[in-house]
């Protein structure tokens, strides 16, 4: 009987350990998406849109849905990169839109914008592109993925 005290706290510890092991480790809680290489190279001088605090470009054919970047601060300098998939459809399918700017041309495949949020277009959902992808509105309770973000002499860096 004395044996099994002292063995049933040790086994009791060990079973903690290795689940602590196996579960602690997993990948960022946060990350909802399949993974997809992201690696986009931005030169401010041919968007010269996003070194105006508040603006947007939705580059379509990056990451998973697109990338949505957003400048925040171009003197410190500070922008957000988010995947345009909504993470509310648990299949992936909805896509988080930004208003274009009326009147104005994007190069192909990319979307200009001086709005602060972006809509779900099969949930509408709604979230604060200011604000660290937040969901404001709707039923979305997570954020959307952010990707690291990099600021270099006049050009950004998007990274995951």
């Amino acid at each position: 009987m004395i044996i099994l005290k002292r063995i049933t706290p040790l086994k009791i510890t060990l079973f903690a350990l290795a689940m602590t092991l196996a579960f602690g480790c997993t990948k960022d809680q946060n990350t909802f998406l399949p993974y997809t290489k992201v690696n986009l190279r931005i030169p401010l001088s041919n968007y010269n849109h996003l070194m105006i605090p508040g603006n947007s470009v939705l580059f379509a054919t990056e990451g998973y849905k697109g990338i949505i970047v957003v400048c925040v601060d171009p003197n410190l300098p500070q922008y957000f990169a988010y995947d345009a998939c909504c993470p509310y459809e648990k299949d992936y399918s909805g896509t988080v839109t930004i208003q274009p700017v009326k009147n104005l041309v994007s190069p192909p495949n990319t979307v200009y914008s001086s709005d602060f949020f972006g809509i779900c277009n099969k949930c509408g959902s709604e979230f604060n592109l200011m604000g660290n992808g937040q969901p404001v509105k709707g039923p979305s309770t997570h954020y959307l993925q952010s990707y690291n973000i990099i600021s270099a002499y006049l050009s950004l860096t998007v990274t995951n």
